[in-house]
């Protein structure tokens, strides 16, 4: 537990702050509110970006992480579109009613963690990085969480009908 301590103290002052960020950020999501198309299209966007260059950052331009990632991405992405989350959300004057919900917090912490996890673990085994096995599974969950954001923000700007599950509301 000494060495687990250890490496929290060296984690950036930024990072926290992030983490702050985003729990304030997925606090204010729990409620129900009205955004505009634009915040419905760059929210998402940061995320693919953000998840893309930390799977870059962590292993570098090689195809199979690369893949992994897509993969993940498309795959929640698909998901969430079939289930209709984020449920009862509506087109209304120029902007779009969201229903409130614990999801975004949970899927941006769970990037927060991972990306994390990631650093600590490349910290103390560097080596780790060139493992295909550990860099795909990283890169499949920053995807796929990347992608949830995407399927949400579609479900919302392009709603299908029939599909909503009261769970992902």
């Amino acid at each position: 537990m000494p060495q687990f301590a250890t490496l929290l103290t060296h984690i950036p002052l930024w990072a926290w702050a992030v983490l702050v960020a985003v729990t304030l950020l997925g606090f204010s999501l729990s409620r129900e509110r009205l955004m505009s198309r634009a915040r419905l299209v760059i929210v998402p966007a940061f995320w693919v970006c953000w998840g893309a260059w930390g799977v870059q950052n962590a292993f570098g331009l090689a195809v199979p992480p690369l893949l992994a990632w897509s993969t993940g991405l498309l795959a929640s992405l698909s998901l969430i579109r079939w289930i209709g989350w984020p449920g009862q959300a509506s087109a209304q004057a120029g902007a779009y009613r969201v229903p409130g919900s614990w999801w975004p917090l949970v899927l941006m912490l769970g990037i927060f963690a991972g990306k994390v996890a990631v650093g600590l673990t490349l910290a103390v085994n560097p080596t780790l990085a060139h493992a295909t096995g550990f860099a795909m599974a990283f890169s499949a969950l920053f995807g796929a969480l990347s992608g949830a954001f995407v399927g949400r923000s579609l479900n919302i700007l392009r709603p299908r009908q029939g599909t909503s599950c009261p769970v992902f509301a």
